[in-house]
């Protein structure tokens, strides 16, 4: 075993067991989702069309590809606000349209369709006195190279 530019490298034969982001890049390409540690507690994952320009957002907290939480995990609302503004100003989200907000328990789903993207920000509530209580905000762009949000507002459009 040895540690090369922060990588543990573990040799089996002459086969390394774990790649760098560089040795994917240059075998795969750029990637089409990207992962960010936003804020602590707080994961970004962004999903590109292919003119490199975001098309879906995804604001939640850090979990891991194998093992999933049987809990949902929450993070800071006003963490999660502050990304949201930086991910989709309000300036750049055009006119609301629609918004609609979907009550299940202590389940709130708030969606808010605008004239340049879809959100959907989904909490948490049970215990108001909490500070963390989003789960998940999904921002998907209306751009034409992007997939078309599908959402409660949205009549059966080609």
């Amino acid at each position: 075993m040895r540690i090369v530019a922060g990588c543990l490298l573990v040799a089996v034969g002459s086969v390394l067991l774990t790649q760098s982001s560089q040795e994917f890049h240059s075998r795969y390409g750029e990637p089409n989702i990207e992962h960010f540690a936003a804020r602590p507690g707080i994961s970004l994952a962004v999903e590109y069309g292919s003119d490199h320009l975001a098309c879906q957002v995804v604001i939640e907290p850090p979990q891991s590809l194998i093992h999933q939480e049987e809990q949902a995990r929450l993070m800071s609302s006003d963490g999660a606000s502050q990304v949201l503004e930086e991910v989709a100003p309000v300036a750049i989200r055009g006119k609301e349209t629609n918004a609609m907000i979907d009550v299940t328990g202590c389940v709130q789903v708030h969606m808010t369709d605008y004239e340049n993207v879809f959100i959907m920000r989904t909490r948490h509530t049970c215990d108001a006195s909490s500070l963390d209580q989003d789960v998940r905000i999904a921002i998907t762009f209306k751009r034409d190279i992007c997939p078309k949000p599908k959402t409660p507002f949205t009549v059966n459009r080609p």
